[in-house]
């Protein structure tokens, strides 16, 4: 079970109200526009978690994290659950000697996460007026996963799937069962300040949907943002498809623009758009290897993941 060592009340997201109103444009379209009345999207989020761990790329990502939730006066919870070293037992051990080493491992065990909320805590404290650790003993993406339940936001960073409950988090676990956005950080990434020049890679579905909503407190905080939509065999979105969605962000006071490319080699063509507009952040759908969608669209996720050197704010 994973042991919370420090807590806090928990929160709710505020709902004001769900009216529209319908405001005839010159154009064909429709558009909804808002009231005084109308729901609104979360204007920042309240709190963040971070998954920790002991090699130096956690403490950089916890840091990164710290930066995050201080500029967007979120509070932080530092996340880290691992098992035991396993103990190296005698063949003539006998079943009281076992138990005594593995109390030995479990308290080993203890110590270590001690020493990692520590270090946390002295990263980020200085930025963020709120700051919580939850760490115990057991799986990594399950600690996560339980803990994502209070957080708005899940900061993780690049791993591969290991097919067992030891070692870093799974992204593609995290995505599907989450129910949250994800932030993917390179190793030995570092920021100062938030995200000013974001990329959005558009295809018009349900994860694009949901991600570039989910994403409303980074674009709002953002200097330019563009929605790039990239001609593949996969995507039969119309061309005004990224057109519509840089009106939807613009009716939420972020400076968008749609942006097009054409190109057999969609990641690679991402990848180039990123550089041309030195983006510091990606904001994509996900697709994940247990949901029922074309394979081609999971290599490519998994493909993006490994390949972008700046974060990667999925959701699926």
């Amino acid at each position: 079970m994973l042991a919370l060592i420090s807590d806090k009340s928990a929160h709710g997201d505020p709902v004001e109200g769900a009216l529209t109103r319908i405001k005839a444009e010159p154009n064909p379209r429709s558009k909804i526009v808002s009231d005084s009345h109308q729901w609104e999207a979360p204007m920042s989020y309240a709190e963040i978690l971070v998954a920790l761990g002991e090699d130096d790329a956690a403490y950089q990502r916890g840091s990164y994290a710290g930066m995050l939730a201080g500029q967007l006066g979120a509070s932080l919870l530092g996340v880290l659950s691992r098992w035991p070293h396993p103990p190296e037992v005698e063949p003539n051990a006998t079943i009281g000697m076992v138990g005594e080493l593995l109390a030995e491992a479990r308290a080993s065990c203890h110590v270590d996460l001690a020493t990692v909320e520590a270090g946390f805590r002295a990263t980020v404290e200085a930025s963020v007026d709120q700051v919580f650790f939850a760490g115990g003993i057991g799986s990594m993406t399950e600690a996560v996963l339980r803990e994502a339940r209070r957080a708005d936001l899940i900061v993780i960073g690049q791993s591969t799937s290991s097919g067992n409950d030891d070692g870093p988090c799974d992204a593609q676990v995290l995505l599907v069962r989450g129910g949250r956005p994800v932030l993917v950080a390179p190793p030995a990434y570092e920021a100062r300040a938030l995200p000013r020049h974001i990329a959005i890679a558009w295809r018009d579905c349900r994860a694009s949907r949901r991600v570039v909503r989910e994403a409303l407190p980074l674009l709002r905080r953002a200097q330019q943002v563009s929605v790039v939509t990239l001609n593949e065999v996969l995507s039969a979105a119309p061309a005004s498809s990224a057109a519509d969605v840089a009106d939807f962000l613009q009716s939420h006071g972020v400076p968008a623009r749609a942006r097009g490319r054409s190109g057999a080699a969609p990641l690679r063509e991402l990848l180039h758009i990123l550089d041309e507009d030195d983006a510091d952040l990606l904001v994509a759908p996900a697709y994940c290897s247990n949901q029922l969608v074309c394979s081609e669209l999971v290599r490519q996720t998994t493909r993006m993941l490994s390949r972008c050197r700046i974060p990667c704010l999925l959701s699926t």
